[in-house]
């Protein structure tokens, strides 16, 4: 999930081996009968991902493996989507050759859930006693659509701030700042020593906290309807806009690369705000910096994040919902997500296995935290188109000097006209 999310990131600033098998569609005929393999009373099933690692194809597999030595009359095999993920998953759910259970990335799930390819769970979940109460509201919302369940989280990330110690001692600053006024009197220091004070894509996946800060919302979930042009989403959007021309926020473009990750790692930058997946590049690419990790940045105690997340979810079309269901329930408790917390690869999604995974990997507590108060990165049925109405506003917006009521105006007109 980790490097996912930096392969993400790397993309959306600038922006998973061929597939194994044939999907659910093509195997089986119903729930406990054979599926195919000649073996009575045995079922088999596939699983979608992707893979952002070795890793994180050996964490799964360690983890169907105990599955599988548990439920002996269930066989999984994997396939690994490489490419564009949900280009290649949305033929296959709508010609019903999608694996049984799959990767579903929060910010496209609603329109998965809205087009009725995804099998709600909330029968399975009530039937099984599925402890659903560990997962924190946000990260089950992620997987909610008009009151129903579509699948629930195997990992979750937020925000933090990373900042390089060396670059604020030489500016005079002996701790980081913590809320965003603090950070325009440090960036003050910093850019007088010739610092740059932060790096920030002008992307809504990273500064929409500042936004929901200041009181706006860019997006109504209860009506599935972008709101940009309402009043109280201008002052968070100023205040991100004026710190560009301050001088305060470079982007990583500005600094040469992709993502605020290798301008970081090299001293270029006092602070980035980056999830969890910085750690291991920051681990393999500058071991000798000398950095922290702290909260995201708050507006006078109001405090929002980011939250990214990714489901597992089961296809509407698998011809065995009940031992799909029981392969999503494992892989998604307490057991596959200790396993997971092990790992390191990625923040468990249960609050119960949070605790051990802090314990070995003490350098993600600011990512933890800032799961508590995030918003889920997505935006309705309205996705990739809402990102870059908003995303292409703020870029021209910043550099021609536009207020945000006009930078709201301009991506409000875009989405309507990318939605008629």
């Amino acid at each position: 999930m980790l490097k996912k999310w930096m392969a993400v990131t790397a993309a959306a600033v600038a922006s998973v081996g061929v597939l194994a098998g044939c999907g659910s569609g093509n195997s089986g005929t119903n729930d406990n009968q054979a599926s195919g393999n000649g073996q009575g009373g045995s079922v088999n099933l596939t699983l979608g991902m992707w893979s952002s690692s070795p890793a994180e194809k050996q964490l799964v597999e360690n983890q169907l493996k105990a599955f599988e030595q548990a439920n002996p009359n269930i066989h999984v095999k994997v396939e690994v989507v490489t490419g564009d993920y949900l280009q290649t998953m949305q033929p296959r759910l709508a010609s019903h050759t999608a694996p049984d259970v799959f990767y579903v990335d929060a910010s496209y799930a609603p329109q998965l859930e809205s087009s009725g390819v995804l099998l709600p769970l909330d029968d399975y979940i009530q039937k099984d006693h599925v402890d659903i109460q560990d997962f924190s509201p946000s990260l089950l919302k992620a997987f909610q659509w008009q009151g129903k369940t579509y699948g629930l989280p195997k990992d979750a990330n937020s925000l933090a701030i990373e900042y390089n110690k060396d670059l604020l001692a030489k500016a005079g600053i002996h701790t980081p700042p913590a809320t965003w006024e603090d950070f325009e009197k440090d960036a003050a220091l910093l850019k007088a020593k010739g610092i740059t004070p932060l790096s920030m894509p002008i992307d809504v996946a990273r500064y929409y906290p500042v936004v929901l800060d200041w009181g706006g919302s860019f997006y109504d979930a209860n009506n599935n309807k972008a709101t940009f042009t309402d009043a109280k989403n201008q002052s968070g959007l100023q205040f991100f806009i004026d710190n560009f021309h301050k001088g305060y926020i470079k982007t990583p473009k500005d600094l040469g690369a992709d993502w605020a990750g290798p301008p970081f790692a090299q001293g270029q930058v006092a602070m980035v705000a980056e999830g969890a997946w910085i750690i291991p590049a920051l681990q393999q690419t500058a071991k000798g910096l000398h950095y922290g990790v702290t909260d995201f940045f708050t507006h006078y105690g109001k405090s929002a994040n980011m939250l990214y997340t990714v489901s597992y979810s089961i296809a509407k079309s698998t011809k065995h919902p009940d031992e799909a269901a029981k392969l999503l329930f494992y892989l998604t408790g307490k057991d596959a997500q200790k396993m997971t917390a092990e790992s390191g690869l990625a923040i468990p999604s249960r609050q119960s296995e949070q605790g051990d995974f802090l314990q070995k990997y003490p350098d993600y507590k600011a990512f933890v935290d800032g799961l508590k108060g995030g918003t889920p990165y997505q935006f309705g049925t309205l996705g990739q188109n809402f990102v870059d109405a908003i995303n292409k506003a703020t870029e021209a917006g910043v550099l021609q000097n536009q207020s945000a009521a006009d930078v709201l105006k301009q991506a409000d007109q875009t989405l309507q006209t990318q939605t008629q």
